[in-house]
């Protein structure tokens, strides 16, 4: 009983220490990434738009959220690290593994205040930035054209295709507001050697169908001749719920969506085989990235026992190599994931397989 209680006592005495390097990491990062991003645009709102200083300060406090989620793991790393080092430093370390703690032992600590972070950026990243980043949107709108942002979907475009991808019908919209369809395009490939086009200047919603008001209809042959145009004032096209629900859900970009909405405009998608690797991509990092924090944590702690001396410098070098590493990793694996030279899957958690990977082998040998 006494030993659980004291290593009860060790797990606080080390989590506790985490707080402070925490908040200075993401407090130099976030700092760091304002100066070179945001506050450049909020200097353009200014100074170009005439926007006034307390509402372009309110838009740069609505994109901190975003910037925090991105930051929360560098700190996590940098927090781990120096604490590590300087337990490590002060034979605090020593004086545990004397007691006969094991290196794993010490080490759930760091793993709790990781898994805690975790929670941390994923509950910010699910519930705050989602709704900073509409209200960011809709400020911008509003001070650089003082007006309202539209309601509705503009430059709508959706590709149908079958089950083996092959492409069946393009829907473009250019506008969509309260059941109301403007600029209608819909390209058909489904006819054997024949094209069909079909123009509508409006249209409505209602009951799963398009009912398209005062257009045409082209029918393209092999050649490229127009064989047929016909002129309509009304024409139903029945079947639309799918594409109109994609219609509804595209409102919202995928950047501006949580996790359950995301996923729901990806089924939407998956009914006619129109999901896009970057939608994928994007979908697994947010598994991915909250869990980041777990992944440094458990390889920040092994690399601060690499060097006793220099602390705080050797704990800075091994954090900025660590973060960009990570950060190559994240941008390289989500391009190629983006054109479909990897899957979607692999490339979002890429970077957390190797981070990861490099932490256990550190943690394996420091355990010896």
């Amino acid at each position: 009983m006494r030993m659980n209680f004291g290593l009860q006592l060790v797990d606080r005495y080390i989590a506790n220490e985490f707080w402070q390097p925490l908040l200075f990491g993401i407090g130099i990062v976030t700092g760091v990434w304002f100066g070179a991003d945001q506050l450049k645009t909020i200097f353009n709102l200014v100074m170009r738009s005439g926007v006034p200083l307390n509402m372009a300060l309110t838009i740069l406090g609505l994109h901190l959220p975003q910037v925090i989620v991105m930051t929360i793991p560098i700190g996590v790393l940098l927090g781990t690290l120096l604490v590590f080092n300087r337990l490590s430093g002060d034979s605090e370390i020593i004086a545990l593994r004397t007691t006969g703690t094991s290196f794993y032992r010490i080490m759930v600590a760091p793993l709790l205040f990781g898994l805690m972070t975790s929670f941390a950026s994923l509950g910010l990243n699910e519930v705050i930035v989602p709704v900073a980043n509409r209200t960011s949107k809709k400020l911008e709108f509003l001070a650089m054209y003082k007006a309202e942002l539209p309601s509705g979907q503009a430059n709508f475009t959706y590709m149908d295709r079958d089950a083996d991808l092959t492409l069946k019908r393009i829907f473009y919209v250019g506008y969509y507001d309260k059941q109301r369809l403007a600029n209608v395009i819909i390209l058909d490939f489904t006819r054997d050697k024949i094209v069909q086009i079909i123009s509508a200047a409006g249209g409505l919603f209602a009951n799963g169908q398009w009912t398209l008001e005062h257009g045409r209809t082209y029918a393209i042959n092999g050649n490229s001749d127009i064989a047929h145009v016909m002129q309509f004032q009304t024409l139903v096209i029945p079947g639309m719920n799918n594409i109109q629900k994609a219609l509804e859900s595209g409102k919202v970009v995928p950047t501006e969506m949580n996790m359950l909405e995301l996923g729901e405009y990806l089924n939407t998608l998956k009914k006619s085989n129109a999901v896009t690797n970057d939608l994928l991509v994007h979908y697994y990092q947010k598994y991915s990235q909250p869990l980041a924090c777990l992944i440094v944590a458990l390889a920040g702690a092994p690399l601060g026992l690499m060097a006793r001396r220099s602390r705080s410098n050797s704990g800075l070098i091994y954090s900025a190599v660590f973060v960009f590493l990570y950060y190559v990793l994240q941008s390289s694996s989500g391009a190629l994931g983006e054109a479909g030279r990897i899957p979607a899957l692999l490339a979002a958690w890429l970077p957390n397989l190797v981070i990861g990977a490099l932490g256990l082998i550190i943690l394996y040998f420091k355990a010896k």
